[in-house]
């Protein structure tokens, strides 16, 4: 950075970036961690079951078996999600299995799921819950100090707290 004559202000010498392509590289990490079925399923869950089945089951990988092979020789998969439930919950889940497929491919536009398969394991009802406060990182006043002194000569008082938040949260997510 350098001064400028006139008002002895640092000009900025660096080239401006939307937030759109600092978000995707965020964002590819997850994705390619789970894959974008998995992702958009993992992150909507509670809005294709519902709220009580959100409490007692999550949804934890998506199963791609072949079926056949189509008249181009291109082989057809077959995509099973696999379910954990709590077993108190698991015969009414079974019992909305076609309505939560249902849900799924009506949420994609196409059939993205053709089955559940259901496994029960003990899931706490308000485990979501206990896993943020639990998996909370607490950040360093020396880090919030440097997210501050980062944004100081900013003069749009939204956009500064806006900016600091962002970089509290993403520096809590990189520790």
């Amino acid at each position: 950075m350098y001064m400028d004559k006139k008002n002895n202000k640092l000009k900025r010498t660096f080239i401006p970036q939307t937030i759109g392509n600092v978000v995707n590289k965020i964002n590819r990490n997850f994705t390619s961690k789970y894959g974008r079925l998995e992702f958009v399923i993992q992150s909507n869950w509670s809005k294709i079951v519902g709220s009580y089945f959100d409490n007692f089951s999550e949804p934890k990988n998506i199963t791609r078996v072949t079926d056949h092979e189509n008249d181009l020789g291109e082989k057809v998969y077959r995509s099973y999600l696999q379910v954990n439930v709590t077993p108190a919950a698991a015969l009414e889940f079974q019992h909305f299995k076609d309505k939560i497929i249902e849900n799924i491919n009506s949420y994609f536009g196409y059939k993205a799921i053709m089955d559940l398969r259901i496994n029960q394991n003990y899931k706490p009802k308000y485990d979501k819950i206990n896993k943020l406060n639990s998996n909370e990182k607490i950040i360093s006043q020396n880090d919030k100090k440097i997210i501050k002194n980062e944004v100081i000569n900013m003069e749009n008082i939204d956009l500064k707290k806006s900016l600091i938040n962002l970089g509290i949260s993403i520096t809590k997510g990189s520790k």
